[in-house]
């Protein structure tokens, strides 16, 4: 497996959609549960995206290259250990 720049940004990628779709989840179970206790559905997709570009973007980014640092290091081992014994 080759561990190179497109992996890299495919991860980031894929990582910050994650956290996008947690910032809408987490937003759109907050707006439900005032729409049951007040009568009102407060949902905006500003509100996603505030909280996405305040702290979710962060935990996109760390975890995707926390991601790609394990996946590296685990294809670097597995060389090691394939490596033929001169």
């Amino acid at each position: 497996m080759k561990i190179n720049f497109l992996l890299f940004i495919n991860l980031m990628v894929m990582c910050l959609v994650l956290f996008l779709f947690f910032d809408f989840i987490s937003v759109l179970l907050a707006s439900v549960i005032i729409y049951l206790k007040k009568g009102f559905f407060p949902f905006n997709w500003s509100d996603v995206f505030a909280s996405f570009f305040k702290s979710g973007y962060v935990g996109g980014l760390i975890l995707g290259v926390a991601l790609w640092i394990k996946i590296w290091l685990k294809a670097k081992k597995e060389r090691q250990v394939n490596k033929p014994i001169k």
